[in-house]
């Protein structure tokens, strides 16, 4: 693991779990089949109460003249500011454009974190936006970003999420990328 990226330590069960998960053929299976039943659940669930349409907005320029920004449920913040709860926290943290990946810690327990911990791209890939910005392929990074952490229960996301959601409108962002966990 790099020094620059720095993890929350977790519980050592859960990590354990994780890791049998991620790297054996038999937790893989387990992961597979546990994600099944509860899509099933979920899917059931969805077919008794139906959701609302989702809303669709059309970009209003093209993405060579967009301002991007990146929303992320991974966990990740500046290490200057408080970890997030591991529990379950419906808070988000700011990240400004210019953090690099030795500024930037994890706190979340409900994945495998080894990989982004090698390459933090995989869950907030502001550098790779960077780059993008600097080809001319997207117009401009946003010079806020967000963070959010694990919510147990997805009703306290709705305030904060609205808040962001305000936030983002102010500084005129045209494209939101969510990068989940």
């Amino acid at each position: 693991m790099k020094e620059h990226t720095r993890l929350t330590p977790i519980n050592r069960f859960r990590e354990r779990m994780l890791r049998w998960t991620n790297d054996t053929e038999s937790g893989r299976r387990f992961a597979y089949w546990l994600g099944k039943v509860t899509g099933r659940l979920q899917f059931r669930l969805l077919k008794v109460h139906p959701a609302d349409e989702i809303p669709w907005t059309p970009p209003k320029r093209p993405l060579a003249h967009a301002t991007v920004a990146l929303v992320t449920t991974s966990g990740v913040h500046l290490c200057t500011e408080k970890p997030f709860d591991l529990e379950s926290d419906a808070t988000f943290r700011s990240i400004p454009r210019s953090a690099k990946s030795a500024d930037l810690c994890i706190s979340h327990q409900r994945y495998d974190r080894r990989d982004a911990a090698e390459d933090l791209n995989l869950v907030f890939p502001l550098e790779r936006l960077l780059e993008l910005e600097a080809e001319g392929v997207i117009g401009r990074v946003a010079g806020i970003h967000y963070g959010f952490g694990f919510i147990h229960d997805l009703k306290d996301i709705l305030e904060p999420g609205r808040q962001v959601g305000s936030r983002l409108s102010q500084a005129h962002v045209d494209l939101v990328l969510l990068v989940p966990a």
